[in-house]
């Protein structure tokens, strides 16, 4: 049922999506779907429950990865766990990112915003475990956002039609683009670490 509708939601809209064609297509009768969910909306909130749950245990997973091997690559983190994570969940991020760019007029049935935020608060707690003490500003989200997030959510909804435009292989094109951004998130995180270094070292200096 659930995964019906998460691939009816991806591929035709969640507008265009009723509970009866979720249930015709999952050959089950409409009430089954009722007596489980009272609308189409709560069966995308769980989807998206259930998502962000797994978002948080994959971000646990690769900091403990991270911290049993230290010298291993942003890149290859990105290309062996990260991407093919959220490849795994395009029809969700597929969903969230068609809901995010509605009209404002309109009210979006999900958030990108509302998903970035539960990823951003995880990824604080856990750098927290790690001895890092920094403090959340909108200069630090906003460079996660546009720089990593936004485009990482991009390649996962445009890759099949880039590989297939383009002629190149998945495998080929998941590697570029991971060596890319890890580039780039390397150079983030070494900036954030100096900079909370720094502000430790002026914190900790006696004062006149």
């Amino acid at each position: 049922m659930l995964l019906t509708a998460e691939i009816l939601f991806a591929s035709r809209g969640f507008d265009a999506t009723g509970i009866e064609l979720i249930a015709k297509t999952a050959g089950i009768t409409k009430s089954l779907i009722y007596y489980y969910f009272k609308s189409k909306d709560e069966i995308l909130n769980k989807l998206f429950n259930i998502f962000v749950k797994k978002t948080v245990a994959m971000k646990k997973k690769i900091v403990n990865i991270w911290l049993a091997e230290p010298t291993l690559g942003v890149d290859k983190i990105i290309r062996n766990y990260s991407l093919p994570f959220m490849l795994k969940n395009k029809n969700l991020i597929k969903i969230i990112f068609s809901e995010s760019i509605k009209d404002v007029s309109e009210i979006p049935h999900l958030n990108i915003f509302k998903y970035f935020d539960q990823n951003f608060n995880a990824s604080y707690e856990v750098s927290e475990k790690m001895g890092f003490k920094s403090k959340k500003n909108q200069q630090d989200m906003i460079s996660v956002f546009f720089l990593f997030f936004a485009p990482l959510f991009s390649f996962v909804i445009f890759s099949d039609e880039w590989c297939d435009y383009y002629k190149i292989d998945m495998k080929t094109a998941s590697g570029m683009f991971a060596d890319s951004i890890g580039k780039l998130y390397s150079a983030f995180a070494k900036e954030q670490i100096q900079a909370i270094s720094l502000e430790e070292i002026l914190e900790n200096q006696p004062k006149e």
